[in-house]
């Protein structure tokens, strides 16, 4: 874990979730905290060596390994004051919810290196889009919608801290079949993010994009992402197909060993897909036997 400069008074921390640091003078804010005790200790550890004290930290969403580093963070500074989207608050109050989500609304298994029983984060403020004031700072706060209910993207002087809505080229092609869980949103925040001139952007995972033309770059990657897996879900259930043998041939097609995790992210982006080609009209679905087939 390092910490990096991107410009005048922005930096990062580079971890599995990228965080992102605006300062101001001695203090600084935060975009996202970090999935583990020792990411916040870490974090506590860099900012000491740059001379900053966080004020505030802004969560992208309300996955755990955005926010659980708060956890050893507060312990040293205990005033920090925590900001998220009004539906992601629910979330980070109550990590369990997404353990919840991921099982269907049943009680979760556990999960390799997931804090499942974790107590989560008060949020002291709800953000939800457009230009707001935090610590003298002016932020404009951009809806993401694809990735979780209510994501937030931070763009703060040409630099977008995008959360998990952007990957880099590069990241594209290490993540065979990225998280979503709503397809439809995952195209309008494509779109929305096409309408601006970004000069840097930090995506959550994996390595920055600079500059604008690799930026835009990147979005068409990320639209060919998402039309590449809705074509291959398509073609593979032109033969109905129960949702178990749609995963095996995704994967197979994809090159993706399942591991307990990839198995669950992978299961969760099917469901999104099937669900978005359903409402579209692109597929349909038939019970047989007591199983649930999909076809188009």
């Amino acid at each position: 874990m390092v910490f990096l400069d991107i410009k005048e008074n922005i930096g990062y921390i580079s971890v599995d979730a990228n965080i992102g640091v605006i300062k101001s003078d001695k203090k600084c804010i935060l975009i996202d905290a970090g999935g583990s005790k020792k990411d916040g200790q870490e974090i506590v550890r860099l900012l000491d060596e740059e001379n900053l004290s966080p004020s505030s930290v802004i969560i992208t969403h309300g996955h755990w390994d955005h926010f659980y580093g708060i956890c050893e963070i507060k312990k040293i500074f205990p005033e920090l004051k925590v900001y998220s989207s009004s539906i992601e608050k629910s979330f980070i109050e109550n990590p369990y919810l997404e353990f919840y989500s991921y099982f269907s609304s049943t009680s979760p298994l556990k999960m390799p290196d997931v804090p499942i029983g974790f107590k989560g984060i008060t949020v002291d403020g709800t953000i939800d889009d457009g230009i707001i004031e935090i610590d003298g700072e002016s932020i404009e706060i951009i809806p993401f919608s694809g990735h979780s209910p209510l994501g937030i993207g931070i763009l703060y002087k040409g630099v977008l801290f995008s959360g998990d809505c952007l990957y880099s080229v590069h990241s594209l092609n290490m993540f065979k079949m990225p998280f979503y869980t709503d397809i439809e949103n995952q195209f309008k925040d494509l779109d929305r993010l096409s309408n601006y001139e970004i000069d840097y952007c930090l995506p959550s995972h994996g390595l920055p994009i600079r500059g604008t033309k690799d930026f835009k770059n990147a979005l068409i990657e990320n639209r060919k992402k998402l039309v590449s897996l809705e074509r291959l879900i398509l073609e593979l259930i032109k033969e109905k197909k129960s949702e178990e043998q749609l995963k095996k041939e995704i994967a197979e097609k994809l090159s993706i060993k399942f591991d307990f995790t990839k198995y669950i992210y992978v299961t969760i982006t099917t469901k999104a897909f099937l669900h978005y080609l359903y409402n579209a009209g692109k597929a349909d679905f038939e019970i047989e036997d007591g199983i649930l087939f999909w076809k188009n």
